[in-house]
């Protein structure tokens, strides 16, 4: 056998049996009901040239914060798109950043604005935040996030690393860890969540943990150096989460149109669904289009991984994003038959159906607040990045 499949299992930690509300498919009066109208720029000014964007947040104020990989700072700028000043620079010391990577995660709460960072350039995971107060735009301090007394907690965090944070009220985030394992032996992998303090210290059991993603593991036998290639592809289920404004856990497998909400405990509170109809997947397809595309996995490597897949899928996700807004609607992405576009689905935090609308995959949604989406795109003449925003109208 040339390659192995890592699939993980939800262990989902309930303390009540909760029941699923079940919602029909919606019909096409819910579509278009909603529109976006481009509004403004965030990118290069004449006062500051933006490289490669890792990740971006917004603030109440509609201040735009830029993390930039190549310049290792975050850019901020106002309302109306004007520069106003980077926070931080490249370096180890409070308020530096070892580098700026594709896992650099920004976060806002409690007027703070929390940046995830490394030790050093090298490392494979965040271990600690730098946080910025919004006020005056000053550095205020630093939080590890690899937990101070991990140890503890050995059986259940063995091999697991930091990856991401969720600021919470009281002081207090929400770390999210994934398993790094020495080998990709092991069939079960999963991330896990726990809340810990300023100080890094975990704050109890772990909150609740969900599946992991499903990654194959190739063994390429006729490179120079022989080795394992591992991918997890976009055709296999994974995990979303979110924060709701009133801080209970938002999350879904993205291969069902089913989601759950949980408190602070990880206790289940409520779940509804919407039946939906997946798009088919085909093997010949997806090996075509590996064959055709460049992957950084080596040529033609991608196309062998599918090819010789025993469990591949017969459809694709139902479900791509999944984000919480300010006034706590959910904005969630399906996969439609046109792979061009996103068809999303707005929706009341009980599952009811505001409006539908479709959007280019090429222009990711990554915030929605104060009545604007704020994405990410590239131009395509320069391959300059920028945040759009776009003023939400809504028939």
């Amino acid at each position: 056998m040339k390659y192995s499949i890592i699939i993980s299992f939800s262990i989902l930690v309930l303390s009540a049996w909760v029941q699923i509300e079940r919602t029909n498919t919606i019909d096409d009066t819910f579509t278009d009901r909603l529109s976006l109208e481009k509004d403004e720029v965030f990118g290069a000014t004449p006062d500051v040239i933006v490289g490669v964007i890792a990740a971006f947040a917004v603030d109440h104020q509609n201040r735009v914060f830029i993390a930039d990989r190549n310049q290792t700072k975050v850019h901020v700028f106002n309302f109306h798109g004007s520069y106003l000043k980077s926070l931080g620079r490249e370096g180890q010391g409070p308020g530096e950043f070892a580098a700026v990577s594709p896992t650099t995660s920004m976060q806002i709460q409690d007027n703070l604005l929390y940046i995830t960072n490394f030790a050093n350039s090298w490392n494979f995971f965040p271990d600690r935040a730098e946080v910025f107060s919004l006020g005056d735009l000053s550095f205020s301090h630093s939080i590890d996030l690899l937990a101070e007394n991990i140890e503890e907690f050995s059986d259940q965090l063995k091999e697991y690393y930091p990856i991401r944070l969720y600021p919470l009220e009281d002081e207090k985030i929400l770390v999210k860890y994934r398993r790094m394992p020495s080998d990709y032996k092991e069939e079960k992998s999963d991330i896990k969540y726990v809340v810990q303090d300023h100080s890094g210290i975990i704050q109890g059991d772990e909150v609740f943990t969900q599946q992991d993603r499903i990654q194959l593991v190739y063994f390429v036998r006729n490179a120079e150096i022989p080795y394992n290639a591992i991918s997890s592809f976009p055709f296999f289920k994974r995990s979303l989460f979110a924060l709701s404004t009133e801080g209970h856990f938002v999350s879904a497998q993205t291969d069902e149109f089913e989601i759950h909400f949980y408190n602070l405990n990880g206790s289940l509170i409520r779940s509804f669904n919407h039946s939906f109809e997946k798009q088919s997947l085909s093997r010949r397809e997806r090996i075509k289009s590996y064959e055709n595309g460049r992957s950084s996995l080596g040529d033609g490597v991608a196309a062998d991984m599918i090819r010789e897949a025993d469990n591949l899928p017969e459809t694709w996700p139902a479900l791509n994003d999944l984000l919480v807004d300010d006034e706590n609607r959910l904005w969630v992405s399906t996969i439609v038959e046109d792979f061009e576009i996103y068809e999303w689905w707005v929706l009341e935090e009980t599952g009811e159906v505001i409006a539908k609308f479709e959007w280019p995959r090429d222009k990711p949604i990554g915030e929605i607040q104060n009545g604007y989406a704020y994405t990410l795109e590239k131009e395509e003449e320069t391959g300059l990045q920028s945040v759009v925003r776009y003023l939400i109208k809504m028939d």
